[in-house]
């Protein structure tokens, strides 16, 4: 990788600030929550967490990211985004559940008792489209800075994807021997052990013992939303300015031997390169 630090996480896509104008909904249409926006929360960013290296903490210099980012230099940007219908009823679970009632509460009700069409168009639909956007005008402009990718592909084919990740934010190919088996290893219920194991969630946001990883039901639903619901979700993105285009839909549920064979697939395929 080209440079010392990965941010991995939430935010709005830096360089888009001065680009917000052309969608006049934006400023005036406040994310649900906390956590969508990390770099523009005012954290203390001069003491930036970090892990897998030997110190704590390193300054990350946001002003300058969205300087860079604007004017389509800098380090390069990726974002794995999930269908919006998926993505709010992930989240919808994710909170009823969280130790933080900022996350479990919808207008001062137990989130919980909130339908999922409430949820959906009053809350889910809007901070979705306010990432998306900023991510989506960057990529427009700087398409050689800025890469989507869609959660669904990286579920149907997690080593390629992974490997186009890691290839556009190192500008080049490269040939990772190690990758294989890092991919296998981060399945899902390799990483549910680990909870077991440590006896918490491995975010550390849940109650008690439980976990925010669900094994199956790829689409996520859970029969919350039929035709009618995606198809007014669809409008409403449409209509702020969302490329609907760029979604994709699930059509599959990884299983192990999905994974092997995706992996085994990939790794001949890169045999075969290398040689």
């Amino acid at each position: 990788m080209p440079a010392d630090h990965l941010f991995i996480g939430h935010t709005v896509c830096p360089g888009f600030a001065e680009m917000a104008g052309a969608f006049d909904w934006w400023r005036r249409t406040p994310f649900h929550v906390p956590g969508y926006d990390y770099l523009h929360e005012g954290m203390n960013y001069q003491y930036t967490p970090v892990e897998l290296a030997p110190y704590k903490y390193t300054p990350v210099r946001v002003p300058t990211l969205e300087r860079c980012a604007r004017k389509g230099r800098g380090q390069r940007i990726v974002l794995v985004y999930r269908n919006p219908l998926g993505q709010a009823a992930s989240y919808y679970r994710y909170c009823q559940d969280h130790k933080d009632p900022t996350y479990s509460s919808f207008k001062g009700r137990p989130l919980a008792s909130v339908p999922f069409h409430d949820y959906l168009f009053e809350s889910g639909l809007p901070s979705y489209a306010k990432q998306f956007i900023s991510f989506q005008a960057l990529a427009m402009r700087h398409p050689d800075l800025v890469r989507l990718i869609p959660y669904e592909r990286l579920m149907k084919q997690p080593l390629a994807v992974v490997t186009g990740v890691l290839d556009h934010l190192s500008g080049a190919p490269r040939y990772r021997p190690a990758l294989r088996d890092a991919v296998w290893l981060a399945r899902s219920e390799h990483l549910s052990a680990i909870e077991k194991e440590l006896g918490r969630s491995l975010d550390g946001t849940r109650n008690g013992r439980g976990s925010h990883m669900r094994q199956g039901n790829v689409g996520g639903l859970d029969g919350w939303a039929d035709g009618t619901t995606c198809s007014e979700a669809m409008t409403m993105l449409r209509d702020m300015g969302v490329d609907t285009d760029l979604i994709e839909w699930p059509s599959f549920r990884p299983s192990r031997t999905f994974y092997r064979e995706a992996m085994n697939d990939f790794a001949t395929e890169v045999d075969a390169s290398a040689r």
